[in-house]
Parts: C-alpha cells; sequence; structure tokens
C-alpha cells in the first residue's frame, strides 16, 4: 500500500510562490530552492518513516521489503528531481544531516552516494548548484561528501562541536566545495565559551581558512538565542576588516587521512578468543540475536556457570565492540545488533543469574530535558550502556525538571544522564542540578551532562559531575565516577 502511494504521487511546481519569495530577497543574497532532506530513497525511509533504531533493525533483517518500498519511492524521488531542475532557482538543496554513526560510511556509499551524484549532474546539466545541509559529525565521511558533487557544503560545524577541524574541512574541500559555515555556534555563548574561548577561535579561523578560497563565513547550525549579540558584531567588523583575498595564513598542522589511519591501528582491539565462549563472542560481535540465545541454553546444558557466560561470552566482547565504536571502526548499526543479540542472550540468562546482574553495575537514569525532542544520541547512549551491564532505566524525551526530581529520589540511582541537542535547552540541566540540591538528593547521586552544543566548560559550571562528548565516553565515564 504504502509503495503504491508514493508511485502514484503527482510533484507540481508552485513558480509563482517562489517567484515572489525570490523578489522580497532582492539583492540580499540568493534564494535556494528545496529539493529533498533525504538524499535518497532508503535514507527517506530512515528520516521519515522509521524510528532511527528499528531502522537500522529492519535494514539488516529485512532488506527485501525495504528494497522493495524504496523503488517505490524512487518514483516520486525522480519527479521531485526532474522538476527542481527545470525551476528557475540558481541554488538547489538535496540531502541534510549527515553523521558517521548514523549515516555511517559504508551505507552512505552504498544507499546516500549515488544519488547525490546523480542529483549533481542532472543540476549541473540544468545550470544549477547543488547545496547540502552538513551540520553534522562528518569525520568520517569526509572523502565521500568531497566526490559527492556537492558544490556548496552549508553548515559546517566544526571543532569543537564536533571532531573535524575547520583547518581539515578546508584542506580537503576547498578546491571543489565552497564551504558555508566554520563558526560553531558554541562559541557565541556564555555557558560554552569565554570571551578568551571565543577570541581564540575566530583568530584560529582567519588563519584555518587561508588563502580564502571557496569559504562563506556563518554560523553553523544557527545563531542561538542566548548567542552573546556583541560576538556577533566583531566577528562581523573581522570579516570586512580582515576578509580581503587573499587571507594570511599561519602555522596550522592539520591531521591527515594517513596519520589518522595509522592512529587508529596503534589503538585498534581485538577480540581475545576464549574457547569455551567463541561461539558466543562471535554471536555477540556478528549481532547474531536468531541464533544466540540457543547456544547460550546449549552451554547451560552443558553446566557451564551462567556468571562465565555472562562475563566472559558477553560483557567481555561488548567491551571490544565499545572500543572499536569509539575509535570509528564500528557505528551505530553495529552496536545496536550486539546490544540486541545481547538482550535475546538475557533473557535465557535471567532466570540464572539475577543475583549476578545486580553486582554487575549500578542504576542510571538518563533523559532528554524539557524541549528537546531528541533521542538518537540519548538512546546511543542507553544502549551502550546496557551493553557493558549497567542497569539503565530511560526516561524518554522533553522531561521537566520536576520529572528528573521526582525519579531520582523514587528509584536512588547512582547516576543521573542529561542529554540536550538544542542550545535553548541547555539551561535546563542546571535547573535538575539546583533542584535536586534543593530536594536533598544531589550528594547522593553523580550527575552527567552531553549532547552536540554542550562541552566540558559547561558541565564544569553548572556543577555536573563529569561531560561526555559521545556514547562511548559515556561508558567510561560512568564507570569511573562508579569506582
Amino acid at each position: 500500500m504504502l509503495k503504491y502511494i508514493f508511485e502514484n504521487i503527482d510533484v507540481k511546481p508552485d513558480y509563482e510562490r517562489y517567484a515572489s519569495w525570490q523578489a522580497n530577497i532582492g539583492q540580499d543574497g540568493v534564494a535556494c530552492m528545496m529539493g529533498s532532506f533525504a538524499a535518497s530513497p532508503i535514507e527517506h525511509i530512515q528520516r521519515d518513516l522509521l524510528e532511527a533504531t528499528d531502522f537500522f533493525y529492519h535494514y539488516n533483517d529485512y532488506s527485501k521489503q525495504m528494497r522493495d518500498l524504496a523503488e517505490g519511492i524512487e518514483t516520486v524521488y525522480e519527479k521531485i528531481l526532474n522538476t527542481v531542475a527545470k525551476f528557475p532557482a540558481e541554488i538547489v538543496l538535496w540531502g541534510a544531516n549527515y553523521d558517521d554513526m548514523i549515516t555511517y560510511p559504508r551505507y552512505f556509499e552504498k544507499e546516500i552516494l549515488p544519488w547525490l551524484q546523480k542529483a549533481s549532474r542532472v543540476l549541473e546539466e540544468n545550470g544549477k548548484l547543488m547545496i547540502c545541509h552538513t551540520d553534522g559529525e562528518n569525520l568520517g565521511l569526509m572523502d565521500l561528501l568531497r566526490n559527492s558533487g556537492m558544490h556548496i557544503a552549508e553548515a559546517v560545524c566544526p571543532y569543537p562541536m564536533m571532531k573535524v577541524r575547520i583547518e581539515d574541512y578546508y584542506r580537503q574541500w576547498s578546491d571543489k566545495i565552497t564551504i558555508f559555515g566554520g563558526i560553531p555556534q558554541s562559541v557565541l555563548s556564555e555557558e560554552t565559551a569565554s570571551e578568551e574561548e571565543f577570541e581564540n577561535y575566530i583568530d584560529h579561523f582567519f588563519k584555518a581558512v587561508s588563502p580564502g578560497r571557496r569559504i562563506i563565513v556563518g554560523i553553523a547550525d544557527t545563531t542561538p538565542p542566548n548567542a552573546v549579540f556583541d560576538r556577533l558584531r566583531r566577528l562581523g567588523d573581522r570579516v570586512e576588516k580582515e576578509g580581503r583575498l587573499p587571507l594570511e595564513g599561519g602555522a596550522l598542522r592539520s591531521v591527515s587521512k594517513t596519520m589518522l589511519k595509522e592512529a587508529a591501528a596503534r589503538v585498534s582491539i581485538e577480540v581475545v578468543k576464549d574457547e569455551d565462549f567463541e561461539i558466543i563472542q562471535e554471536d555477540v560481535l556478528r549481532g547474531n540475536h536468531l541464533d544466540i540465545g540457543k547456544h547460550v541454553q546449549e552451554l547451560l546444558d552443558k553446566g557451564f556457570k551462567p556468571k562465565d557466560i555472562l562475563n566472559r561470552g558477553m560483557l567481555s566482547t561488548m567491551q571490544i565492540i565499545e572500543e572499536r565504536f569509539k575509535t570509528g571502526e564500528l557505528f551505530i548499526p553495529d552496536v545496536l545488533l550486539s546490544a540486541r543479540a545481547m538482550n535475546e542472550a538475557l533473557a535465557v540468562l535471567e532466570p540464572h543469574l539475577a543475583e549476578a546482574k545486580k553486582e554487575a553495575s549500578g542504576k542510571i537514569l538518563i533523559g532528554t530535558v524539557r524541549g528537546d525532542l531528541h533521542d538518537i544520541g540519548k538512546n546511543m547512549v542507553a544502549t551502550m550502556l546496557r551493553a557493558v551491564g549497567f542497569n539503565v532505566v530511560d526516561l524518554g524525551i522533553n522531561l521537566p525538571v520536576e520529572q528528573f526530581v521526582k525519579k531520582v529520589e523514587e528509584l536512588r540511582p547512582e547516576i543521573l544522564g542529561m542529554s540536550a541537542l538544542l542550545t535553548t535547552t541547555m539551561p535546563e540541566m542546571k535547573k535538575v542540578i539546583d533542584a535536586l540540591t534543593t530536594s536533598g538528593l544531589r550528594n547522593g547521586v553523580k550527575v552527567i551532562v552531553g549532547g552536540a552544543p554542550v562541552n566540558e566548560k559547561f558541565a564544569r559550571d553548572i556543577g555536573a559531575d563529569g561531560y561526555a562528548p559521545d556514547a562511548g565516553s559515556s561508558v567510561d565515564l560512568a564507570k569511573k565516577l562508579l569506582q
């Protein structure tokens, strides 16, 4: 039914509405035409039709059915592409919000890259430029995005909000792609950057993008409501005074792809095979949720201790997966599939090791603060923590201060984790910590925070016990706090 609907959608251009909008912009900018946020039919399913975790399970388990639905969606995507190609717009947006963990490299190369290249080719043939909204974590996608055919990378968000530094973006992309962005929104807020840190970043930025070809200075992803307006004014002044080409360079040492590979090779961790539990180790590594329960039962029938199956076969392997995830060898789908296999095994083991599970870890509450509906990062942290044995209670999203306090009082966790992806919701974290203090609960619980706009300085300033930049680091932080 869903395939039939997509196959029979009509796409009709609204030239008058676009012309009116273009006229309002006038000489103040270029009216960009919206093509599609999802770059391909499969990514459309991922973005719009399935919850994030369910998508990865379905993509692995029901590949034939997913491919069949994507063929139906492809019909309307062809219509959209042909329509925007004939539009009077000079620039068309096609594709947005890539992330090297969610649209991980092998998935991106197979499912997204061909459509980006196709869209670029069609748009070029019709005298148009293709722009992509590239505000995510792009470290593992740098070469793929470089070769995607996009002409403009918009909302480029570098370190310290993401992992890729501005000098590396410029070195790898500026001969082919115009970089639009480069100023992470976190440096505009007093909560996440001091005056000295702001000035140092802007000094660094002008040196990093020398000689200034293919660069449009912009805030990535957007200017936050709590931005210090004077910082925006000073940034504008410096662009006006120092933005004449060619820019003067500075002594910058960027990190090459060879250096990254060599570093990864030095830290790559191999699984130590345990002969008795090798089949369980392989099941966890491969995400074999269909057979792992049977294999666990076979080991139980042979007299192996449940706690040994858990620790030597499962948790030890998940620790390896955790390390490989942190080094970029594995990605979110790999971890989710392995965690699902773990859950299937635990369903068999649970009656035998209730005590062992209690000994394994502490209790952690995790949730996204009020006003924030994002959950993929929170879900990933919860998955990683559960996978290595923590008792995790996921409170959900958009949680008011009172709900956090109520659950801490009720469940008495060792750790409370809070997530925020929006700068506008970050202040909620401090409100929760203050409320815990007022309620007399703060001394009994460690508080950790995370999310794209959050950093170490912000965590210290609000009185949190720790900050983790990603899911793998969250596991290390939790272990350290409970030592």
